[in-house]
């Protein structure tokens, strides 16, 4: 639904509700249960095509306006709480970008007025900070499996690059394995363990690197790189590290392969970054990590208010289930936490 005044081409078609027939809200949500239908009748020469005479030719089977009424404002309430916590993440992101800029970039971080610089291979440092390799700062840098079993429904997730996101892995759209290849690529040290951080390192490379926070039934492709850190660097903060444009352009440098262009993992591992004392870390992580925790939290409220959204949809445009019935959705759970 258009929410300022706008104009679109005519691969657009725009719709205006009689307000004694339709509502509004109502139509928009209707349409996306007949996304599949008109997909079935939008097929042209060179590109699909949906044409005016097609949508026209459309039956609808709609309630009284004020039932429309009612049906639209749970889905919205649905989706204005999904856009306000959207709102919010960004927020926090940008919060915990720039604490990180601030500390670790431009080394303001609290009591550095007193401390003196040291030259070193990435520029000027604090003293008492080092630049260590990754392989230095882990315990473990490895990728998943190089090989992809059978597919089995109802199986296992096995997450690819293509199933990343910021903050995590979306474990609905993961092709699924069978028990016993799951449990094979578990031995294998293909599972991702609470702690770890994942960074994209083939195709889409670089685009997404996080901190698995959870015990997660899950196995990875090649396609994803595994770093368990050591005690020696905070989780939050390798991730956060990974993330930064300065240190994305220098890996970049190491970066192989036409077809599909990939970061190995030697490389990976003779990466150098600037490793801050245990102090430094420990109080950045009391401002930072209540931060980052509230984005996972945020992250998963919406997961689920998408879910529960997509469900109710069909059933409550088509008449289903009763209105009347279906609580609004609240964010007391995001709130506690």
């Amino acid at each position: 639904m258009l929410k300022i005044p706008g104009c679109f081409p005519d691969s657009v078609v725009g719709f205006v509700a009689d307000p004694d027939k339709s509502d509004t809200a109502f139509v928009k949500y209707y349409l996306e249960t007949l996304k599949i239908s008109m997909q079935g009748v939008s097929r042209g020469t060179t590109q699909d095509n949906l044409s005016l005479d097609k949508l026209l030719s459309f039956d609808f089977l709609v309630p009284p306006v004020e039932d429309q009424k009612q049906i639209a404002s749970v889905l919205l309430a649905y989706d204005d709480l999904i856009e306000n916590n959207t709102r919010r993440i960004e927020i926090l992101e940008e919060m915990a970008r720039r604490l990180y800029e601030e500390w670790f970039v431009h080394f303001r971080f609290p009591g550095h007025e007193e401390v003196s610089f040291k030259e070193s291979e990435l520029g000027e440092i604090p003293e008492g900070w080092e630049v260590v390799t990754l392989e230095s700062a882990c315990d473990r840098i490895t990728d998943g499996a190089h090989k992809s079993p059978p597919k089995a429904e109802g199986g296992k997730p096995m997450a690819s690059v293509k199933d990343m996101h910021n903050w995590g892995i979306n474990l609905s759209k993961c092709r699924r394995i069978s028990e016993e290849d799951y449990a094979d690529l578990v031995r294998n040290n293909c599972k991702p363990l609470p702690g770890d951080v994942l960074i994209a390192k083939d195709g889409s490379y670089l685009k997404h690197s996080f901190v698995m926070e959870k015990e997660v039934d899950l196995v990875l492709l090649s396609s994803i790189a595994i770093l368990r850190p050591n005690n020696e660097i905070a989780p939050n903060l390798l991730a956060l590290i990974l993330q930064h444009p300065d240190n994305v352009a220098r890996m970049k440098g190491f970066v192989s392969g036409v077809a599909i262009p990939r970061i190995i993992l030697k490389d990976f591992r003779k990466f150098k970054i600037i490793l801050p004392p245990d102090n430094i870390q420990k109080s950045w992580s009391l401002v930072a990590d209540p931060m980052m925790t509230l984005c996972r939290r945020l992250i998963d409220k919406n997961t689920n208010l998408r879910a529960q959204r997509d469900l109710l949809l069909p059933r409550l445009v088509s008449g289903e289930i009763d209105v009347s019935n279906i609580p609004m959705p609240d964010d007391k759970e995001v709130e506690a936490a």
